[in-house]
């Protein structure tokens, strides 16, 4: 079964114009901005993790530690 998300970014990637009608950004833009403090909350639990990680002397998960530093322009701290 394919995510709402999925399902729109995939519609969004067939028709990549940032002009005219393209329904399927708006609809991604609308889901993305509805679920902002879920994206926060998650944010915040995913910093958290890797600071457990690096304070237990462990590595974190690859595909996490990758996400959250893909993510840390928009949702860290700013200088």
């Amino acid at each position: 079964m394919t995510s709402l998300y999925a399902e729109l970014a995939a519609k969004v990637k067939l028709n990549p114009r940032l002009t005219g009608h393209n329904l399927a950004r708006a609809d991604l833009g609308m889901l993305l901005f509805n679920a902002g403090d879920a994206l926060n909350e998650l944010w915040l639990a995913a910093e958290a993790e890797l600071a457990d990680a690096a304070a237990a002397d462990r590595l974190p998960p690859a595909r996490l530690q990758a996400a959250v530093e893909k993510l840390r322009p928009l949702f860290g701290e700013r200088r």
